[in-house]
């Protein structure tokens, strides 16, 4: 929202919005038009100055355009689902753009809070914290990402002998990353009457590939048999993003043709997209136990064996690159007399292992810093497990997916035991962000600001793996021996675990209710064919899904007659950021989270 690209488009089309106004005015139309949330910023920043406000709508529209918002009822057929409905298709006649925009649209409602009570800091200080020494010897993966929306809107110079509704266009990824690994299917808004579109994440690197693909199913051919290509064209993701674009287009592709049609004249496409600001994407690392090997191993008892032959901890990106493994130890004190336990860490830089955290007064004390976990972990009244304090911040534990992590596809998942979330509560975000993600069943971390990312690995692997006082452990996970086995406890390396961290989360259930996988790779909305549904949505359980638009509000509903084909983030995590799900499944998607006044225009 600070980028200038974001607010020089959101200022246009809130010029835009004003203009479809003054037109309905002057035709005596009392219409009422809906905005996206890049108008509404626009709509409302406007109004905070208010005389000049006041000063401009005089002079556009001969009066003070009122803005209400308190209309919220997003049901089918209600004033903010046709009204957007409107608004989108008065908007795309008169200027030629789509006006879904990604990141622009309804995110479904806001999460709980964790308190209602805002934490006081002093001052503005927002400083970090995390073990400080070994955090040198850490190779971070850093991956940017952008939430992209794809829809083809016409397609043009056909072949006679092709009827229109018989074509769909497959796109693919020239260089899969780690948020998309396949394409999908996309049908043509003109011909099927709907608009349609794909929202998912990816690296904004490469190239789209769009492919025009003749279905020989529409012939009464068997199913079985291909579709055939008809052409293709690539569009590059960088010049979407790069600095001087405006992240958005919409324009003419011609066909590079193929196969029987390589000679007939170049079919073209038109494709509308528009993608968010590149931002980095969140660490979200594995977690595999592996035992170390040794033939003198294999001829100790087992009393001995469990002592020294302690097993590592690998966290692991997708990719499988090792970011590193911890291990408790004990050993004896210099005296003799009493037992020291001690949290190591080992990566490929390190070669040596070093220490993190010591245990002792009942609690793990980290080195370089006044982190500590202490073994008593009691829910207080707002339901935090734990604080953990440094400089002017403060961060506090809870059991469950919190704020931007919490899962909204149905009720079972309100309250997910087997998760832990971080939240950060500082002079910024007084009332929390959430900053970390602990999923015990799936035995992976999630880790949105890197300066935590070394204390959350820590944190989470003591969660799983240190017994308390009651003699059960402080979290109750689904760590397991894998059964893998390692060469000398310090060897290091960037191997590949099967599959990756898909591959480690790979036998994560779906949601029983609901039918959402929990983790995985991309998952597309689609009919009964494996296609995507004009006529609505489907949930990765292939359940049928309505697919609901509308304009603002704090809920959502209503056919806007915009469908959206979304994808999973690997993990679970919710990928385009224009779409949430809602209750029972229900794909929601729409314009802002607040209405205009009767008088709109």
């Amino acid at each position: 929202m600070h980028d200038h690209r974001f607010l020089e488009e959101a200022l246009a089309r809130y010029k835009g919005f004003l203009y479809l106004i003054k037109l309905n005015q002057e035709k005596g139309m009392n219409l009422f038009r809906v905005p996206t949330y890049d108008v509404d910023l626009m709509w409302h920043t406007h109004q905070l100055n208010s005389v000049t406000y006041y000063s401009d709508m005089l002079n556009l529209l001969g009066r003070v355009l009122e803005h209400d918002d308190t209309d919220d009822d997003r049901a089918e057929g209600k004033k903010l689902d046709t009204g957007f409905s409107g608004t989108t298709e008065q908007f795309e006649n008169n200027f030629g753009l789509r006006y879904w925009k990604i990141g622009a649209m309804y995110r479904g409602s806001l999460p709980s809070p964790v308190t209602s009570v805002p934490q006081i800091f002093n001052s503005e200080d927002d400083s970090v914290f995390g073990v400080n020494k070994a955090e040198k010897h850490l190779t971070i993966l850093e991956t940017t990402v952008v939430e992209l929306y794809l829809q083809i809107v016409d397609i043009k110079n056909l072949p006679s002998a092709i009827p229109e509704k018989s074509v769909y266009v497959w796109f693919t990824k020239t260089q899969p990353d780690v948020f998309i690994s396949d394409g999908g299917r996309l049908d043509i808004s003109t011909k099927t009457g709907k608009s349609i579109g794909a929202g998912f994440q990816c690296e904004p690197t490469g190239e789209l590939i769009l492919t025009a693909m003749v279905d020989q199913a529409y012939f009464g051919a068997s199913s079985s048999k291909k579709s055939e290509p008809l052409g293709k064209v690539s569009i590059s993701l960088q010049e979407l993003t790069q600095p001087d674009s405006k992240l958005s287009f919409e324009r003419w592709f011609e066909l590079k043709s193929r196969g029987a049609y390589a000679g007939s004249p170049p079919v073209s496409l038109r494709v509308a997209a528009s993608c968010t600001v590149p931002r980095q994407a969140p660490q979200v690392l594995s977690m595999v136990n592996v035992k170390p090997f040794s033939l003198k191993a294999c001829l100790l008892p087992h009393s001995i064996k469990d002592q020294n032959m302690s097993s590592w901890t690998r966290f692991v990106y997708d990719c499988g690159t090792e970011l590193i493994r911890l291990q408790i130890r004990e050993h004896k004190a210099k005296s003799g007399m009493a037992l020291i336990r001690e949290l190591v860490g080992v990566t490929k830089s390190s070669k040596q292992p070093f220490q993190l955290a010591e245990f002792t007064k009942n609690k793990w004390s980290f080195n370089d810093s006044n982190l500590s976990i202490t073994h008593d972990l009691k829910p207080s009244k707002d339901g935090c497990i734990h604080e953990l304090k440094y400089g002017n911040k403060l961060i506090k534990l809870y059991r469950g997916r919190r704020l931007a992590y919490e899962l909204k596809c149905c009720s079972q998942h309100a309250e997910d035991t087997t998760a832990v979330t971080a939240v950060k509560f500082s002079a910024e975000h007084p009332y929390g962000k959430a900053v970390a993600l602990l999923d015990t069943e799936s035995e992976f971390i999630t880790v949105d600001e890197d300066w935590f990312l070394l204390p959350w690995v820590a944190i989470s692997f003591l969660f799983l793996n240190t017994i308390g006082k009651d003699g059960v452990k402080l979290i109750e996970g689904a760590m397991v021996h894998k059964g893998e086995t390692i060469e000398p406890d310090t060897t290091v390396a960037s191997e590949m675990v099967k599959g990756g961290a898909a591959g480690a989360t790979a036998g994560l259930a779906q949601c029983g209710p609901c039918g959402t996988a929990g983790g995985g790779d991309m998952v597309m909305a689609s009919d009964k064919a494996g296609h995507a549904s004009c006529a609505g949505s489907v949930t990765s359980s292939g359940k049928v899904a309505d697919s609901k638009c509308g304009g603002c509000g704090s809920d959502c509903g209503g056919g806007s007659g915009v469908s959206v084909v979304t994808m999973s983030y690997k993990k679970g995590h919710a990928s385009c950021g224009a779409v949430a799900g809602g209750e029972n499944g229900h794909i929601e998607s729409a314009g802002c989270g607040s209405g205009c006044g009767s008088s709109c225009g």
